[in-house]
């Protein structure tokens, strides 16, 4: 299947983006993901993931079939939380992968250059290597305890003023982010971030997200006349 967005787009988006929203089955079921997807688009979310660690494969992929298009109508990337093999079939526009998931020359191979490869990283060691090996863009956190991540150690928002330094791909920090922490990623350098939980269980998705992307000083990563 060809991907729902093209990559040019996906890319532009990607590179456009302040508001990275993961669709995680922890949170809302898979039932709610077109509609949340929809309003947290109306809100200025430029990215999103599909995360579902405990759904089988072929509940994800028909999930991504639905959402891939949804959001490439809006010019949005979809990407997946691994499973690198359903990309191509479920037209989304890559994945995301963790330390310990297939790595970004190896999803790079099976997936080709056009396709968004985004790696977790937790230090900025790590950051730095996943950018010399070839991913579009990087996780970095968890920045604070988070529920999604319980058995990982928060690294700190100080820890963002490194990887300023060093990489220049974008970076989405995640982990623990709420609106009253923005202020901390933007004092260390950070303008992208990565929300689940605040988004996923908010009253008003859109307004949640309109508040995070106000808070670090943008609004929609797309304008309205950009928009198809």
């Amino acid at each position: 299947m060809a991907p729902a967005l093209d990559p040019s787009r996906a890319h532009e988006a990607l590179q456009q983006a302040h508001l990275y929203a993961i669709l995680d089955s922890s949170y809302a079921p898979p039932s709610a993901w077109p509609s949340l997807a929809g309003k947290l688009a109306d809100g200025g979310a430029g990215v999103f993931q599909l995360r579902a660690k405990n759904l089988p494969k072929d509940e994800i992929l028909t999930a991504a079939k639905i959402l891939a298009p949804l959001l490439a109508q809006r010019g949005l990337p979809l990407l997946l939380n691994d499973h690198p093999d359903l990309v191509a079939p479920s037209g989304a526009a890559g994945c995301h992968l963790g330390q310990d998931d297939l790595g970004i020359p190896e999803a790079r191979r099976l997936l080709g250059s056009a396709t968004l490869l985004g790696l977790s990283t937790h230090s900025p060691c790590q950051a730095t290597a996943g950018q010399a090996l070839g991913a579009d863009y990087l996780g970095f956190g968890p920045l604070y305890a988070t529920g999604t991540k319980p058995d990982y150690k928060p690294i700190g928002p100080a820890k963002i003023s490194d990887i300023v330094k060093q990489v220049t791909l974008p970076f989405f920090c995640i982990g623990g982010i709420t609106p009253e922490r923005i202020s901390e990623v933007t004092q260390h350098g950070g303008s992208r971030v990565c929300v689940v939980s605040y988004l996923l269980q908010a009253a008003d998705p859109a307004a949640a997200a309109r508040n995070i992307l106000s808070r670090l000083g943008t609004s929609s990563q797309l304008k309205d006349a950009d928009r198809p």
